[in-house]
């Protein structure tokens, strides 16, 4: 009884099975190297926009280091004017205007806090390839700029300068009390948004040199 002889696979079959495999090795390998290469344009992005957000930060310091000072001058100069008015040193009765001029030799001086930076890095900077406490952690404080110290000097200037209520003679001390309270928050504010940027840019420091390590 003979036995079939099993059909022999053609001379070429071997080599096109080692180039179809090399084919798809190599598709394959080209889409590893393609994300991988946009993974670190998207991180270098990334890197770049925080990099920008550290210098507003930066800046944003030695704004609010340049006018708490005198914010927290203005609350001294009111309350010296106070206690003038209650010893009997200075009429209660005036111009609201010209009381607070005398102790603001440099107007509400906002500090003129800049937000581009983050909303840039928001929208271009690839953030999502960052660690989220890293992100999280700036988030926090732009808003604890613009919910803080941004939104009470414009609630002092509307109350300086909101009509011509200002220009009329009043009882001056229910008004400077209030403004004295104002500058008082603003500067308080101040100082601590100074420790919370302070303290980001050191977490953001380290996080960067375990990143790098």
């Amino acid at each position: 009884m003979s036995t079939a002889t099993p059909p022999s696979l053609p001379s070429w079959f071997g080599r096109a099975l080692v180039e179809g495999v090399l084919i798809v090795f190599a598709v394959v390998l080209g889409f590893i190297a393609n994300e991988w290469r946009e993974d670190v344009a998207d991180r270098r992005a990334a890197d770049a926009a925080m990099g920008r957000v550290v210098a507003e930060i930066e800046a944003n310091i030695a704004a609010l280091e340049d006018v708490v000072g005198y914010h927290e001058a203005v609350v001294e100069r009111i309350g010296a004017q106070l206690a003038a008015i209650e010893a009997g040193e200075a009429l209660a009765d005036g111009v609201l205007f010209d009381a607070v001029i005398a102790v603001m030799d440099r107007g509400v001086n906002a500090p003129g806090l800049s937000s581009f930076a983050w909303e840039h890095a928001q929208q271009h900077g690839r953030l999502d390839t960052l660690p989220y406490e890293r992100v999280a952690a700036v988030a926090r404080v732009y808003e604890m700029q613009g919910n803080g110290v941004s939104a009470t000097w414009r609630q002092i200037v509307e109350l300086l300068f909101a009509g011509p209520e200002i220009m009329r003679a009043e009882d001056l001390r229910p008004s400077l009390r209030f403004t004295q309270i104002g500058f008082a928050e603003l500067a308080s504010q101040e100082r601590f948004l100074i420790s919370q940027y302070e303290r980001l840019l050191l977490e953001m420091g380290e996080g960067a040199d375990e990143t790098q390590g």
